[in-house]
């Protein structure tokens, strides 16, 4: 009878000490899924083969070999990078979907009336990876050289310069030079920056504002002439072309830089593992290989990615609210 008893009470000890396992914090961390447990998506909301995926490819191989599963890019475009951001945002928030995004977070919003995300709020940063410059370019006879010669041959007649799309970063830095400068030209959007390349090649346009990978090619070909670079220094990628600032304009310091970010509500033990995976990944080699194809490494602590959204949210709201740019 006693030992009935005794196993009884034993019982009750271990059945016990089960539900205080299973109410305690320990517990809920061995139930959620290990992480990474299956391939990650990482969405980039632009066509395949344009600038975008110059960048992305290269860092989501890498980021795969660290996390130990495959990151697989996922091209979602459409409503100039909307429709795969507002997928994200809606995405399960386990980490296994990531936006890989640029400039255009802290630019839509302004110009985009169909933006249904909040950039802020929808998001969970993860860190900055590279960045890049805007190029002015213009075909090889084309006659001003220098910013006092565009000014000059602009009171002459009317010029126009292409970029990939109304609201992208090239159109934007084309807007807020109007503002700030003597040189007044038109703008001509176009679906995507290869069309843009190729009318100003052709001399359709006069001038074709773009991102330094994706003209430099045509540049070191000889088929278009860098005419200035919008920066504060020359672009390692086409050292040649100078900034506008040097060959007679005004200082135009901005950079199209790119991120990694997650839904909104991934666990904070998730977003480490990415944080620290993504720090690795943008290594000496990493870099290397991007400077060749016009892209500089720039690692960072997620509070530089809501910083760099919310000055571009006050930088451009001004510069669209005068160019009076809008897209249904």
């Amino acid at each position: 009878m006693r030992d009935l008893q005794s196993g009884g009470r034993r019982r009750r000890i271990v059945l016990g000490l089960g539900a205080a396992l299973a109410a305690s914090p320990l517990s809920r961390a061995w139930a959620v899924e290990e992480f990474p447990s299956r391939p990650i998506s990482m969405v980039v909301p632009f066509p395949p083969g344009g600038g975008f995926d110059t960048i992305a490819r290269p860092f989501a191989e890498r980021l795969g070999q660290l996390l130990g599963r495959a990151v697989v890019v996922d091209n979602r475009a459409g409503s100039g990078g909307n429709m795969g951001t507002d997928f994200v945002a809606r995405a399960p928030a386990d980490g296994h979907t990531l936006l890989f995004a640029n400039d255009y977070l802290a630019t839509n919003p302004s110009v985009n009336r169909n933006t249904r995300f909040d950039p802020l709020k929808d998001f969970a940063p993860v860190s900055m990876v590279g960045s890049t410059q805007v190029v002015m370019a213009v075909r090889p006879d084309f006659p001003a050289k220098n910013f006092e010669e565009l000014v000059a041959l602009s009171k002459k007649r009317s010029l126009s310069y292409g970029t990939p799309g109304a609201g992208t970063s090239p159109h934007l830095v084309g807007e807020y030079l109007s503002t700030i400068s003597p040189l007044q030209s038109l703008h001509v959007p176009y679906k995507g920056t290869a069309p843009a390349v190729n009318d100003a090649m052709g001399g359709q346009i006069d001038m074709v504002y773009a991102t330094s990978p994706s003209v430099a090619s045509q540049i070191a070909a000889g088929r278009l002439r860098g005419i200035a670079v919008f920066g504060a220094q020359r672009s390692t990628q086409l050292p040649e072309v100078p900034t506008l600032k040097e060959i007679g304009g005004p200082s135009v310091d901005y950079e199209v830089w790119y991120c990694l970010l997650a839904p909104a509500g991934v666990p904070a033990s998730v977003l480490a593992t990415i944080r620290a995976a993504t720090r690795k990944a943008l290594d000496a080699d990493l870099a290397a290989r991007l400077a060749r194809l016009g892209y500089a490494v720039k690692s960072s602590e997620p509070e530089a990615v809501t910083h760099a959204i919310r000055q571009g949210l006050e930088r451009w709201k001004d510069v669209v609210a005068r160019a009076k740019i809008a897209i249904d």
